[in-house]
């Protein structure tokens, strides 16, 4: 297959599960080069609506702007007629997540929720691949190989 046949098999996918956004996440973002946040948006089939939102200037640690940016999601979610959202936080070089990382996810579950704009899930890319963030990890755990967390039950 081309790269425009797996971005197109990847857009033609349904997400339904996680292993399904890791996939996408996977083909979309690819190996992490920089720390930044990336925006993926589903519609109301779980397909991947053709915009991507790169956000590579965000704070070190979640500020004022977390409300910001959850307005500028909720906003293009309606423009773009998408029902639901996957956040992807590259970190290279990264094989466990950091208290920050953390805190990124419990700002933007917190501000988004108060947009109504339903996170699909939080997806972490590393150095060691692809996976599905679980609230419940301790901070400290080393990040698994690519694929939903162990004991996570696809949705």
């Amino acid at each position: 297959m081309t790269g425009t046949d797996v971005l197109d098999h990847l857009f033609t996918t349904p997400a339904r599960t996680d292993a399904d956004v890791v996939a996408l996440v996977t083909g979309v973002v690819g190996k992490p080069l920089r720390r930044q946040c990336w925006v993926l948006f589903l519609d109301e089939r779980a397909l991947p609506v053709p915009f991507l939102l790169p956000v590579s200037d965000l704070p070190l640690q979640p500020d004022d702007h977390v409300e910001d940016f959850a307005t500028l999601v909720a906003e293009v979610c309606v423009d773009e007629s998408a029902t639901e959202v996957v956040l992807v936080w590259e970190r290279p070089g990264a094989t466990r997540l950091f208290p920050v990382d953390r805190e990124w996810v419990e700002a933007c579950d917190r501000a988004f929720a108060e947009r109504a704009v339903r996170l699909r899930a939080q997806v972490v890319v590393h150095a060691g691949g692809t996976r599905v963030f679980d609230a419940d990890e301790p901070d400290d755990l080393e990040l698994s190989p690519a694929g939903p967390c162990p004991g996570r039950s696809a949705r």
